[in-house]
């Protein structure tokens, strides 16, 4: 495999492009500034599907990490959501270090018609799967911890329930899930969801809002924020997805309670009861899942949102993540 590097981006640009290949992912950053890669593919066939996709990291400057979170963000994210999280552990972990990517078909995806749209999501996997093999490869000795918000948690939680059934270990070393959807909510209708599922296999390119599908509710977020103001701040928001992405996301989201069952390795969950999407009932249920009582972890948080690491209780929640952290460390060590 070859590799083409190119420059740091200007100060204006930092925040847009990190380099994760859909066919091989390799790259070198300097902690806070990104270098280019693009991808050669080694196969001929494989030469029309060279992508690059952007990433950030939090790394301290001449530390070799050994323990390295690998973070998924949500529906309408971006990398950027993990800046929180990845600077508090740089100031109280310095050997902790936090890898986020843009995840495709979400609005920092290079190619913009697949903005919204997700062809199948084995691309999440074998992307998330990639990812993780380039982060192996920079730093052999570290632990591998996968943390996925929302539609993150889901893309996490099935590709690792996915590699441990088809024989192989582990693909991580511990699992955070912020806010999982782990089951609709009981007022969404049963006729709705059979309804979409209809014609997005007539019309799978078809494109609805996340607040269409809630009927019209304004689906809130933070104490401050609802999705629908995302586009006015952030850059990367969509204000609709592909039918086919909706559905697919639905069936990711049937599907948790089972990948619950196959997690062989230290797992916390995060939720807040004012969450729009999961009742705080139904990922207990999800939590209970879970086989292994001693490495297993819920943390509620009451009078809080979606969006967890950016809600009123986030620094909460961020030290509960870094003390989780810092535990499986001491038991390392033990």
């Amino acid at each position: 495999m070859k590799i083409n590097s190119g420059s740091c981006p200007p100060g204006g640009l930092l925040r847009r492009v990190r380099s994760l290949g859909s066919v091989v992912l390799a790259s070198l950053l300097l902690s806070q500034c990104a270098t280019q890669y693009k991808l050669v593919a080694d196969r001929p066939e494989e030469s029309l599907r060279r992508e690059t996709f952007g990433y950030r990291k939090w790394l301290k400057d001449g530390v070799q990490p050994d323990t390295v979170v690998i973070a998924l963000h949500g529906f309408c994210g971006a990398a950027i959501d993990y800046e929180n999280l990845g600077k508090r552990l740089l100031k109280e972990q310095p050997k902790t270090a936090v890898y986020a990517y843009e995840i495709r078909g979400q609005g920092k995806d290079p190619l913009k018609e697949r903005r919204g749209d997700i062809d199948d999501p084995e691309q999440w996997y074998n992307d998330l799967n990639r990812f993780s093999e380039m982060v192996r490869e920079k730093h052999p000795k570290a632990k591998i911890i996968w943390f996925g918000e929302s539609m993150g948690a889901l893309i996490a939680s099935h590709t690792f329930s996915k590699d441990v059934a088809n024989g192989g270990k582990s693909p991580c070393d511990a699992l955070v899930l912020s806010s999982p959807v782990v089951k609709f909510r009981d007022d969404f209708p049963q006729w709705k969801k059979d309804l979409v599922r209809q014609v997005a296999a007539v019309a799978p390119m078809a494109r609805l809002s996340l607040e269409t599908l809630a009927g019209g509710q304004e689906v809130q977020m933070t104490h401050d924020t609802f999705h629908s103001q995302q586009s006015e701040t952030n850059s990367w928001h969509i204000d609709k997805h592909t039918l086919r992405l909706l559905v697919a996301l639905g069936t990711l989201i049937d599907g948790m309670p089972d990948c619950a069952k196959t997690f062989n390795v230290p797992t916390l969950v995060l939720h807040g009861d004012k969450d729009f999407f999961s009742r705080t009932e139904d990922v207990q249920a999800f939590f209970g899942n879970i086989p292994d009582k001693k490495t297993r972890q819920l943390k509620l948080y009451n009078d809080a949102y979606h969006l967890l690491m950016y809600d009123n209780r986030k620094d909460q929640v961020i030290g509960d993540v870094e003390r989780w952290i810092g535990g499986l460390k001491k038991k390392k060590k033990g």
